[in-house]
């Protein structure tokens, strides 16, 4: 009888800890949820915050002179360079500073432009696949951030 009631006992308390272990690995899957969603958040206000940030400043394609659209592109750059600041996938951050380096390296073109009358291109990045940087970025980030990269893929606009 003994060594019923004992087997019982532990049959009893295996049961107890199984319903805890559940109730925790359900708790740990709604906390990670709660992250993720909270992450999601947070990238999605910073797309809106570089958007607005962006619609503070002249589009480069206003402005008269090479001299102009290379300042406005450099502006825009500076207000890209705190959001990718903000990023930590590496690889999107790598895709944002790729993007800067070619609108930087158009913006000189501009200014030698402006003083040599020699024509400047702007040159998207690509990536290893041959398709442009853009693209992966809009893919790969917030939906907010679309309008944001289509913006500045076309700096002449």
């Amino acid at each position: 009888m003994a060594g019923i009631s004992i087997g019982a006992a532990l049959i009893v308390i295996a049961l107890c800890a199984g319903a805890l272990a559940v109730v925790d690995a359900v708790s740990d899957v709604r906390d990670t949820a709660s992250e993720a969603r909270e992450t999601r958040v947070l990238r999605d206000q910073n797309c809106l915050e570089l958007e607005r940030r962006l619609n503070r400043l002249n589009p480069p394609g206003a402005a008269s002179s090479p001299a102009g659209r290379a300042v406005a592109i450099r502006d825009e750059n500076s207000a890209v360079r705190i959001y990718v600041g903000e990023i930590s996938d590496a690889r999107a951050q790598d895709g944002w500073r790729q993007l800067l380096d070619s609108r930087a390296v158009y913006a000189d073109a501009l200014d030698r432009q402006a003083k040599a009358r020699t024509p400047a291109f702007y040159v998207p990045p690509k990536n290893a696949d041959n398709e442009p940087v853009a693209d992966d970025l809009i893919e790969g980030s917030p939906a907010p951030c679309a309008g944001p990269v289509r913006r500045l893929a076309a700096p002449d606009l």
